[in-house]
């Protein structure tokens, strides 16, 4: 059996979950032999209860997360952590993986168990966690493979190359059942007649948003007809809102409208209604979901060139710019509105590498190779 653990924050949910949730959920989604550990989950993604597993216990622990993260009381955390996962490391048979998301304390906290119980422990990274590792706790580290999300993460991690037997970059994707271009017959209907520069994820600082609502605003002020649609909400699965939101809705210019959290073929839809994504993150994004859905949908995308943001871009499809900068964004808007002949080749350019390398199907490939050469050494 392979155990996939989520972060006790991360419902396996479509609507309530993130990146986690989804990249679990549509690479185990025709396996057999996989179980989701979560803290807790709903029916969206459609998996079997006998699949999903709400440990006990998880959920309640997300309340000390921030508290006892990386500071002196990661001892106690790991403590609480090894009592929680005794309903899982009772179950651990020789030749198992224990599939770790996004926490290297789960990894410090299971091994000397899993090592006991004859299994293998990956450690799937899909941020920086691990630069704010104590060193004391990063030297105890000892996992059998280490995953990331993209090759900017396993490079800012290259000094924990020697806690794992193998190190490899296993991206995410966009489900190509849901996320699709519009049909070239009917694109022009299912679009608004003023042109819309998309941003989908959640409103929070890092994202960039306040440099759209800027860059909106110079556009206003130039006389440029565009709409942009901002869809999302300051967590993930609801309407939930924050002080940020708040000001950004106050002080918008005319040409930007905000809609609500959408998830699935609702938030599809949305990349066929528009022109052009926008991903103005202004912190080191180490992949961005979200604009490998947009390349599925074959919509040109603007993003920053920050984190692992230029490796989704390396064989076209995005234009890139400087992060924090509302005039380089919107320069970037007008061109793309401006040049239909580079919103086109953007768009093709960005298709024929999704197709490529970011379908569930590629990356379930590369991730069955990476746990079945685990255990076949077992």
């Amino acid at each position: 059996m392979i155990y996939h653990v989520l972060t006790e924050s991360e419902p396996f949910s479509e609507r309530a979950g993130g990146a986690l949730s989804r990249w679990t959920a549509n690479v185990l989604r025709h396996d057999d032999d996989s179980t989701v550990v979560c803290p807790w989950a709903d029916s969206t993604w459609s998996f079997s209860v006998s699949r999903v597993w709400s440990l006990p216990g998880l959920r309640e622990h997300s309340k000390y997360f921030r508290m006892l993260r990386y500071h002196t009381a990661l001892r106690v955390r790991l403590f609480q952590l090894r009592y929680l996962f005794r309903p899982l490391v009772g179950k651990l048979q020789k030749g198992d993986v224990v599939y770790i998301h996004n926490r290297p304390e789960y990894a410090l906290a299971l091994r000397s168990s899993c090592l006991r119980a004859g299994a293998r422990v990956v450690l799937h990274m899909q941020n920086s966690h691990l630069r704010f590792l104590p060193s004391r706790f990063a030297r105890q580290l000892d996992v059998d493979a280490l995953v990331f999300c993209s090759a900017y993460l396993q490079q800012e991690a290259s000094d924990f190359s020697s806690n794992a037997n193998c190190s490899a970059v296993i991206p995410n994707g966009a489900d190509e059942s849901c996320f699709f271009p519009a049909a070239p017959d009917n694109a022009a209907d299912q679009r608004p007649n003023k042109p819309v520069a998309l941003f989908v994820g959640r409103l929070i600082p890092e994202k960039g948003v306040h440099i759209l609502v800027e860059a909106m605003r110079l556009l206003e002020a130039n006389g440029v007809q565009v709409t942009a649609r901002i869809v999302g909400g300051a967590g993930f699965g609801g309407q939930e809102t924050s002080e940020y939101v708040n000001q950004l809705k106050q002080n918008k210019p005319s040409n930007v409208e905000f809609s609500d959290y959408v998830s699935g073929p609702a938030l599809a839809a949305e990349f066929r209604k528009a022109q052009i994504f926008c991903c103005p993150s202004t912190w080191s994004e180490p992949f961005g979901m979200v604009n490998v859905e947009a390349m599925a949908t074959a919509l040109p995308v603007i993003a920053t060139a920050v984190g692992g943001i230029p490796e989704v871009f390396q064989e076209g499809g995005g234009l890139l710019i400087p992060s924090n900068s509302p005039g380089a964004l919107a320069v970037a808007i007008e061109l793309l509105l401006k040049d239909s002949a580079k919103r086109r080749q953007l768009s093709s350019e960005g298709y024929r590498a999704y197709q490529k390398r970011y379908r569930w199907q590629e990356i379930h490939a590369q991730y069955r190779e990476l746990v079945d050469n685990l255990r076949g050494a077992a």
